[in-house]
């Protein structure tokens, strides 16, 4: 099981995951500290860009955007949807003064955790697995690790295409939610 893909393509990804929180736990401490909670306010601005910024990524595969490689736009993606998910966490705070906010940020993780096994890694892990199983001499000799392994491998692809299902929608219902964040700021704002 342990060289299995599920190990050893989804553990790092786990890892990074986790580093996000801990670095959102951490800034917002620091913050406090430092009696700079204000700037949590103007975070919610900045991440909301950056999250904006990925969807480049969504724009290049629908053929919006003409130039560059899809590569690039997917670590684009990649790297401008973790710090945008990282300011945003850092914006809200460990406050419960408001459910809407707190929805739409709970939503945003599990859009984020879904965006770790997204597409790119699904094409890998089926692509890594293909390659394994062709190798010279590999049917000559099956036996009860190579089943097992053989049966993680399946297991986890199949456990990877269905993020394809829900991802999307999640992000589409996180977009509305946002909106109705951002739009109850401005009714509700101190304009005075």
């Amino acid at each position: 099981m342990w060289k299995s893909v599920l190990i050893q393509r989804t553990l790092p990804l786990t890892i990074s995951y986790l580093l996000l929180i801990i670095a959102a736990i951490s800034l917002d401490y620091l913050l406090h500290i430092a009696h700079f909670v204000w700037v949590g306010r103007y975070l919610g601005i900045a991440g909301t860009v950056f999250l904006a910024s990925s969807f480049s990524y969504s724009a290049k595969k629908k053929k919006i955007i003409k130039e560059g490689a899809l590569k690039f736009f997917l670590k684009l993606h990649c790297n401008t949807g973790w710090i945008g998910t990282l300011m945003i966490v850092v914006h809200s705070g460990i406050h419960f003064n408001a459910i809407l906010p707190w929805m739409a940020t709970a939503l945003m993780m599990v859009v984020t955790a879904s965006g770790h096994v997204g597409q790119y890694l699904v094409k890998k892990v089926e692509d890594e697995v293909k390659i394994k199983f062709k190798q010279p001499g590999i049917n000559a000799v099956i036996d009860d690790e190579f089943e097992q392994q053989r049966y993680w491998d399946t297991l986890t692809i199949k456990t990877l295409e269905l993020w394809r299902k829900i991802h999307m929608p999640m992000v589409s219902l996180l977009l509305a939610l946002i909106t109705i964040h951002i739009v109850s700021i401005f009714f509700f704002w101190n304009w005075k």
